[in-house]
């Protein structure tokens, strides 16, 4: 079936959608009417069904007709302009000119690893309109100028080919389809919640009367709209059905575009980087960007998003997103999903002839370098993104972060032994404990940690066993803390580990012994004690 095809039976099935739920309405009012009319006197069922015939129509009227669906704001982001970015806005002039379609009005940037164009389009997208691109900062950040022609050309592509004109509108109808099914199942949790909060509230009046009290089970599933839910999901699978396989098919013509424009490699390298920098990206948010957030610190302005780059430039870093690039899953294409798997779309690709694309594109550096002062434009798109909130939190360079957010984390970790030695009427020191532990106290300062039931409840042999370490990894959450505290020990980033503490000399090597020594079941804590002493000396020596 042609593209165009499937185009005009997904308009047509979500027109039906629309046809299904008016015709659920009259055929209320008609059954209504002509009970009415055909009955010669008036009866109790008649009311019956009235209610039925309201308890159903009304939900339909409300959720599929009359609820707004909330904007879509997917495509905000930072406005680039002509005058800013003069050298990004000619090489997307230069692509969609060479793709024969229309260029953009607006560039965004957005802070997604995606790209895409989206067009104001009137009468279900066959009256054209305005244009919007918007690019990803993970996109310029992490892939070549020439790998970003192929993003670029691909998402012209999609204009490229007149059998997608209706393609507007079928995003349109997935949209409207997955809101009503949502929004319907949404006022059915909601019953369930309203009813089983009068069940709670009628269950405590018997109670208090000594009375039987009455099931949970009675709050039901949700109703008529837990069932109109189920009812217009199965006319729903259908419509995804269609309307994704011409996802799908677009997807691929797109590609081939891409291949055309910007070169057959670099379309494929382009596929086979995205996961991966989608995957970098979510770690480095995770482990980086957001690791002080906390302790009210975040990075420098521009190196929320920037610092991405920082961790594609390591090594080891740029090792495993290659390995992941070259290793993509062997995934089976899912019928509802609007884009074929990576590995199938990456074949398609590397299975046409060699072409170099368009002369003047295809450059190896990196795409950040189409944008002027990168680091101001990313600062601004934080200012966008993140919450207002982040305005009053502390920027630091990315080693103080890192020692700063550690040195929360430290402290955090410390509290239980804190609250344990302080319970137990001892400092919350190092020293303390090591005091405690010398004078046979061990079981008792291990009782006041958090601990399994089952090591709370053993005895003799076991509970020594579990108790060992239990009180090792207090000890060193302590022994940690006062070292970092005292600015003896500072932990050091790294792009391709985790943060690790230093130690000058051989301290790192001596402090798991000298651990394992202060907790064993006859404590020498002298090793530990030394070690901080010895540790300590310098800046003594220093004031």
């Amino acid at each position: 079936m042609r593209t165009s095809t499937r185009a005009l039976l997904a308009v047509t099935l979500l027109a039906g959608f629309y046809l299904l739920a008016a015709a659920i309405v009259v055929g209320l009012i008609w059954l209504n009417v002509e009970l009415v009319v055909n009955s010669d006197r008036f009866h109790s069922a008649m009311v019956k069904l009235w209610l039925l015939s309201a308890a159903i129509a009304y939900p339909v009227l409300r959720v599929v007709f009359l609820t707004r669906r909330k904007r879509d704001d997917s495509h905000d982001g930072l406005p680039l302009t002509r005058e800013e970015q003069p050298e990004l806005w000619a090489r997307v002039d230069r692509i969609a000119e060479a793709t024969g379609v229309r260029g953009p009005a607006e560039i965004r940037l957005v802070p997604q690893v995606n790209a895409g164009v989206y067009e104001e389009t009137k009468l279900l997208g066959l009256v054209p309109g305005r244009r919007h691109l918007i690019i990803g900062a993970p996109l310029l950040i992490g892939l070549t100028e020439a790998e970003l022609d192929s993003v670029l050309a691909h998402e012209f592509g999609h204009y490229a080919n007149n059998d997608v004109r209706l393609a507007a509108v079928t995003v349109s109808g997935r949209a409207a389809i997955g809101h009503t099914i949502a929004t319907l199942h949404r006022h059915a949790d909601q019953n369930v919640a309203d009813k089983a909060r009068e069940i709670a509230d009628d269950n405590a009046y018997r109670a208090a009367r000594g009375r039987r009290t009455r099931n949970d089970e009675d709050a039901g599933n949700g109703g008529i709209e837990r069932y109109l839910a189920k009812f217009f999901t199965l006319y729903a699978k259908l419509y995804f059905r269609v309307s994704e396989s011409i996802s799908r098919s677009q997807e691929y013509a797109a590609d081939r575009h891409a291949a055309r424009i910007a070169g057959r490699d670099a379309t494929a390298s382009a596929l086979r980087r995205l996961p991966a920098l989608d995957a970098a990206q979510s770690f480095y948010l995770d482990s980086y960007a957001t690791m002080g957030v906390g302790a009210g610190l975040l990075p420098l302005p521009g190196q929320f998003f920037g610092g991405l780059g920082r961790l594609l430039a390591d090594p080891e870093r740029r090792e495993e997103l290659a390995e992941m690039g070259l290793d993509l899953p062997d995934e089976q294409p899912d019928p509802y999903d609007s884009h074929p798997p990576i590995r199938r779309r990456v074949a398609a690709i590397e299975a046409l002839p060699d072409s170099p694309g368009l002369p003047g594109l295809g450059e190896d550096r990196p795409a950040l370098g189409l944008l002027r002062d990168p680091q101001q434009r990313l600062a601004e798109l934080e200012t966008l993104v993140l919450r207002p909130e982040a305005a009053q939190m502390r920027r630091l360079d990315w080693p103080d972060l890192v020692h700063e957010a550690m040195l929360a984390h430290a402290r955090e970790n410390a509290q239980p032994v804190l609250r344990a030695l302080t319970d137990s009427g001892l400092h919350g020191t190092v020293e303390a404990m090591l005091d405690a532990l010398d004078a046979g106290r061990s079981e008792e300062i291990a009782g006041r940690l958090p601990q399994s039931e089952e090591a709370a409840q053993a005895t003799g042999r076991a509970a020594r066993e579990f108790r060992r370490p239990l009180l090792r990894r207090a000890l060193q959450s302590l022994t940690v803390l006062a070292l970092a505290s005292q600015q003896l020990a500072r932990w050091e980033l790294s792009w391709g580990h985790p943060a690790a503490l230093a130690l000058s000399d051989d301290a790192a090597e001596r402090l798991p012994a000298a651990l394992d020594a202060a907790v064993a079941d006859t404590p020498d804590t002298a090793p530990l004690r030394a070690l901080l002493a010895e540790l300590a000396a310098p800046a003594g020596a220093q004031s």
